[in-house]
């Protein structure tokens, strides 16, 4: 027996050690697989709550190349991933808006590479790359598959004489001699419509331009001329049905970025077509785009009216406080009779059997009204037979005591003239009915219920409007409600709902805190029951009554505070005004166009800078030199007097068959500080305009004094001489006010 324990404990010893291996190995085997990746996976964790998407992707990469099966590992790579693609293409768009395409369209590249699923960086790609061959070759066209004969299609022509010399012309002769005369002049070949009518009239033209002198003898001979082609012009009668069979028509798209619903686009087409008188117009509102079929002129009229009125809604947010206080207190005093039981007196007799020699029939306990006592035992009868029964009573003392707060700050943000809505609380169903009449033969009809939902809680509505005078309109509808309690209607249980509305119109500046409404309520409530006339005295009412006291008071708080976080964007050069003609001949005045000069001749003179006045000035430091055609140069721009400067905004304006604006660059004056400078351009490469802001960063003060404002790049194309002018749009201060700014303009010298 002592043998066999013995054998017993040694397999035990090594069962257990076997066990005790086998639990190492797993753990072991456990803690390499839990390992795997690990490390990676919360380096990466860190890298993405630091937003450095870059190192984050690598290392979330290498944590799901270490464990393929890890779903944690796979949902936070694709989650950076993402990020990172992200994150590339908005530098792209930072370094292409700077005219950095090199380094823009690597970026892009690189966005690619992180997400191949971003389809936003292959079309970046794609427009860099166009924009890069356009650049190296002034006036190419990138090669396109599948491009349709329409997309090859030229823009009007534009008259281009051999001549560019002020014309100086006095004669009385005909008509017809005149014209020919002025295209002998520039080199110009002039074409007379059939129906046109010679008639003698006489010119005095000084110093003018070619389309000058042939503007004014088509208003002499009541006639009107369109280029052909580049060198050749042909003469019509001014006639309506002339202008409709022979104007120039041209076919334009425009894409709108910031109307959202197809009403405010067609607001958009309608101005245009009453104020253009415009018939071929066609809104789309699948691509939220505008179509126009008409003269040059119009049509650049009317993409005016939509840079001017096509801008992003101004937005707010409102910070609402919602503060609600409510106190409950109930309070029960007094001495109040039980009903349980009843007074009086009551026997307590001794029972005796029927026909027992005394002569008593029974004996009972209760009330004496219920007792049968024998008239031969009163005489016998003792204070032990008798008990007398009080009435009970409750003595109440209790106070309760209940306050709710409650606090709601919701954050609203909404477009101008556009409703925003919250809701907080619950959907109540409230039961409807309707009486049906009866079917054929029947007398009674039958009632239906229908049941439609309603919000109980905080409902907000508020529509802004946003004023140019930095304030804010808001239409606010402010209701609270609550379930307090239920009745029985119909046999179907509803709803009590409390309500507290508020409803109207307030125009706040920005910032400025609003109480809408403060809503005080207090109810009381006492109730007495006791003994009629005793509950009624003094101090003994408390004895022979008990009295119930509540109270209810309930406060409520409402708060606005609206902030503008994107404003009306309406600059000096929306509000321009613009010479289009007569209501009759609608067309565009343009810009007197310099003489070219040729090769061996004196460049004209440039024209001498504006006197100082009050406000900054703009100027070019010096007279610039001659560029070869093809050679690449620097303008700089200098501000002087400028006070209290946050943001420069300002009009070049160039001949783009003469030079080509490849980009514009900060200069020291704004970012003096060593504050970054943003430099936001829009050219229009057809009419050689470029709109371009300077701007410091938000908060970070404003600058003072005279440097350089900026630098401009050009190309340049052919040679002679060409102007360069600068339209100030305003130097605007900390506290948006825009300041005076004076322009100025130079002649470029092109070998």
């Amino acid at each position: 027996m002592l043998r066999f324990m013995i054998g017993s404990h040694k397999l035990l010893r090594r069962s257990l050690a076997v066990l005790l291996v086998l639990l190492a190995m797993a753990a072991a085997a456990s803690l390499t697989v839990w390992a795997q990746g690990s490390d990676e996976y919360r380096t990466g964790l860190r890298a993405e709550e630091q937003k450095n998407y870059d190192q984050a992707y690598e290392q979330f990469q290498r944590a799901l190349q270490a464990d393929p099966r890890n779903v944690q590992y796979m949902m936070a790579f694709k989650r950076v991933r993402f990020q990172a693609g992200a994150m590339h293409v908005e530098r792209g768009n930072q370094l292409r808006e700077q005219g950095n395409l090199a380094e823009a369209l690597a970026e892009y590249e690189r966005a690619a590479l992180l997400d191949p699923s971003s389809p936003v960086a292959f079309q970046s790609i794609t427009q860099t790359r166009a924009l890069i061959e356009q650049r190296a070759v002034p006036g190419a066209v990138p090669d396109q598959a599948g491009v349709s004969a329409a997309e090859e299609a030229l823009g009007p022509p534009e008259l281009q004489p051999l001549s560019r010399d002020p014309i100086n012309l006095r004669v009385t002769n005909e008509s017809r001699i005149v014209y020919e005369t002025l295209g002998r002049l520039a080199g110009v070949n002039v074409l007379f419509d059939m129906d046109f009518m010679s008639r003698r009239i006489t010119v005095d033209l000084t110093n003018v331009t070619l389309e000058e002198a042939l503007d004014q003898v088509a208003v002499m001979t009541r006639t009107f001329w369109k280029p052909l082609t580049r060198n050749s012009i042909l003469v019509l009668p001014d006639t309506t049905v002339k202008r409709r069979e022979q104007e120039q028509q041209v076919l334009k798209t425009f894409y709108l970025s910031n109307t959202i619903t197809p009403q405010e686009l067609t607001e958009v087409v309608t101005a245009i077509r009453s104020l253009l008188e415009t018939r071929r117009i066609q809104q789309v509102n699948s691509m939220n785009a505008i179509i126009i079929r008409d003269t040059p002129d119009k049509v650049a009229i009317a993409e005016k009216i939509i840079r001017d009125v096509d801008k992003a809604k101004p937005e707010v947010i409102v910070d609402v406080a919602v503060l609600e206080v409510r106190r409950d207190k109930a309070q029960q005093i007094g001495l109040f009779p039980t009903s349980s039981g009843g007074p009086g007196i009551q026997t307590s007799l001794s029972p005796t059997p029927r026909g027992a020699a005394d002569g008593t029939t029974t004996s009972t306990t209760g009330n004496t009204t219920g007792s049968s006592i024998r008239l031969s035992r009163l005489g016998s009868l003792s204070s032990g037979d008798f008990s007398i029964t009080l009435p009970g009573a409750n003595l109440n003392a209790l106070l309760s005591d209940t306050n709710t707060k409650i606090l709601q700050r919701p954050e609203i943000r909404a477009s101008d003239n556009q409703r925003a809505t919250l809701r907080i609380g619950d959907r109540v169903p409230i039961a409807t009915g309707a009486l049906q009449p009866g079917l054929a033969g029947q007398t009674i009809g039958f009632a239906t219920t229908q049941f439609q939902y309603i919000d109980v809680g905080v409902n907000l509505d508020i529509t802004p409007k946003v004023h140019t005078n930095d304030e804010i309109t808001l239409a606010v509808r402010i209701e609270l409600s609550a379930v307090t309690g239920q009745v029985t209607t119909g046999g179907i249980s509803q709803p009590i709902i409390s309500q507290k509305v508020i409803e109207h119109n307030i125009r706040l500046r920005e910032g400025e805190i609003n109480i809408l409404g403060g809503i005080f309520q207090r109810q009381t409530v006492e109730t007495v029951t006791g003994i009629p006339g005793l509950s009624q005295i003094p101090l003994l009412r408390y004895i022979f009554s008990n009295v119930n006291t509540s109270l209810a008071e309930d406060e409520v708080l409402i708060v606005l505070q609206p902030h503008a976080i994107r404003r009306p964007d309406i600059t000096a050069l929306n509000r321009r005004v613009l010479d289009i003609g007569t209501e009759g001949d609608v067309r565009l005045r343009s810009p007197r166009v310099l003489p070219e000069g040729t090769a061996g001749e004196t460049p004209p003179e440039a024209p001498a800078a504006p006197a100082p006045g009050p406000g900054a000035t703009l100027r070019f430091p010096s007279q610039p030199a001659a560029w070869k055609a093809g050679e690449t140069f620097a303008v700089p721009l200098q501000i002087e007097n400028a006070a209290d400067a946050v943001s420069v905004s300002l009009e070049v304006a160039y001949d783009p068959r003469a030079v080509k604006l490849l980009r514009i660059t900060k200069g020291g004056f704004l970012g003096s500080d060593s504050q970054p400078i943003a430099v936001v351009e829009r050219t229009e490469e057809e009419s050689g305009t470029t709109f371009v802001t300077l701007s410091r960063p938000p908060g970070s003060g404003s600058v003072s004094g005279s440097g350089e404002l900026a630098v401009f790049t050009f190309q340049a194309l052919q040679p002679g001489p060409t102007a360069l002018g600068i339209v100030p749009g305003g130097v605007q201060t900390p506290a948006r006010q825009v300041l005076p700014l004076q322009g100025t303009q130079a002649v470029l010298t092109i070998q």
